[in-house]
């Protein structure tokens, strides 16, 4: 528990300096962002049935000579996984001197970090309070669970800069290679062509009024589509892809309304103060819209992963950007205390506690 206690602390420390700018601030920015990279990469059997997984998968695994003499055999069970992925899992395996998963764990930990972190630098002055937000968002589903989406992902965040300066082929290239890591990020690829638009008030409340009708409606259109696949024998199989997911979690309504009104009611300011800005309020609202249209629909759980980072930024811009001192203290201290409820309610909720470290 020492150590959840410890990361969470550094984060607030590290994201008050965010707030009011202190000198030789990477005395607590350093130790921080180290011990961010290290519970993920020296975790030792954390992370739910998904670590048993890749540690199984890992161990079938060959070097890039033998991957290329074909000599690799897709297998855990009935799960075969994205040729992008094998083909990183092989690179990783040719340079693994141990003897077990563990190396493989660090290396994914550190290729998404790598990735990850220093692209928030591009889109946020104020990146430690977006990682702060990010400790209770994704850290632990995303870095200690969805492995390869988490590189996915973080290939993601890095091709965001293409859209902003519209060489579009780069930010299809990435995420073709985040598709190669992870399915899921097919959605991403035609995004580039819409993310720069300016989307009208009345055009958004139109959208979510749309989403809330799909979202009342799910059970039935769940029931249609079952219907319709079963005329081509693969009703069953459909079915478990579009498997209820149950209620969506009343939090998330709280922060897609508390970020959406504030966006759009400050949104002028921070356009003229964030040139990302639209891009992120975008990416927030496709979120919102598959959270809310989808929200019984399992498959669609993985694609608003894809969007967490739109949260992280756009809380960070509301924060940061708070003209008077004391009320963006203020809204910080509120900002922190949410953070710690969701941080601590997710460790008990998934029994992450104790914390199993491999360095002793």
């Amino acid at each position: 528990m020492a150590l959840y206690i410890l990361l969470i602390l550094l984060a607030l420390l590290c994201a008050s300096t965010d707030v009011k700018p202190v000198k030789n601030r990477i005395v607590v920015t350093l130790p921080f962002i180290l011990l961010l990279f290290s519970m993920s990469a020296f975790r030792d059997h954390m992370g739910g049935y998904d670590y048993d997984m890749y540690a199984a998968y890992y161990g079938r695994i060959v070097n890039i000579v033998d991957y290329f003499r074909g000599l690799y055999e897709p297998y855990y069970r009935s799960k075969t996984f994205e040729e992008g992925f094998v083909f990183l899992s092989s690179l990783i395996r040719t340079i693994d001197f141990t003897n077990g998963p563990y190396f493989f764990f660090f290396m994914m930990a550190l290729v998404t970090f790598g990735i990850f972190i220093p692209s928030l630098k591009e889109y946020t002055p104020y990146v430690f309070i977006a990682i702060l937000f990010y400790l209770y968002k994704g850290y632990f589903w995303h870095n200690f669970t969805l492995i390869r989406q988490a590189v996915s992902i973080a290939f993601f965040v890095f091709s965001i800069r293409y859209v902003k300066s519209k060489e579009y082929w780069k930010y299809i290239l990435f995420n073709l290679i985040a598709f190669s890591l992870h399915h899921a990020a097919v959605i991403l690829i035609p995004l580039c062509f819409i993310l720069n638009y300016k989307l009208s008030i009345k055009t958004i409340l139109i959208m979510f009024s749309v989403a809330f009708v799909l979202c009342l409606s799910g059970p039935l259109l769940r029931d249609i589509c079952v219907q319709i696949a079963s005329t081509f024998g693969m009703g069953s199989r459909f079915a478990s892809y579009i498997s209820d997911k149950g209620t969506i979690n009343p939090l998330n309504f709280f922060e897609i309304f508390v970020i959406l009104f504030v966006a759009l009611f400050y949104r002028n300011y921070y356009e003229k103060k964030e040139p990302y800005f639209n891009i992120f309020l975008n990416l927030f609202i496709i979120s919102s819209l598959i959270l809310i249209a989808f929200s019984s629909f399992e498959i669609f759980a993985r694609f608003k992963e894809f969007f967490v980072v739109a949260y992280m930024i756009l809380i960070s811009y509301m924060v940061g950007h708070i003209e008077r001192n004391r009320n963006r203290w203020v809204v910080f201290a509120f900002l922190s205390i949410y953070v710690m409820i969701g941080y601590f309610r997710y460790l008990v909720y998934f029994r992450e506690i104790p914390y199993k470290w491999l360095l002793w």
